[in-house]
């Protein structure tokens, strides 16, 4: 089984044109005034930048737990694992738990016996 750190493509395509559109609102006063003609007060700028400082916080957490997680487990790359989880949030999480139920992907010994060598 190869469980990659990457989410599938179509939670990908939320996360970069959700994420997306939200930073170019909040960074860029021309899409501002663009998406405030069209929709009006009805959600504030500052509501709109919290939202994108709190995700980039959370992805950021969820990055360091990944990386450390995956470092635990054995499993190769674990610096990638963490780059996934702070670019694609939470569904890495799910596939690093997968891949550390698979003894094929971690670097540990497979002889797990308490016995000592002879």
């Amino acid at each position: 089984m190869d469980v990659r750190p990457t989410p599938n493509l179509l939670w990908r395509l939320f996360v970069l044109v959700g994420l997306g559109t939200l930073t170019v609102l909040s960074t860029n006063d021309q899409a501002w005034e663009r998406f405030r003609a069209a929709v009006g007060d009805v959600v504030p700028r500052d509501a709109i930048r919290r939202v994108v400082v709190g995700t980039l916080g959370i992805h950021a957490a969820e990055a360091v737990v990944t990386a450390v997680r995956a470092r635990r487990s054995g499993l190769a790359h674990p610096l990638r694992w963490g780059l996934s989880a702070f670019l694609w949030g939470f569904p890495v999480m799910g596939r690093l738990r997968r891949a550390r139920r698979d003894p094929a992907l971690t670097n540990h010994s497979a002889d797990t016996s308490l016995a000592p060598a002879a």
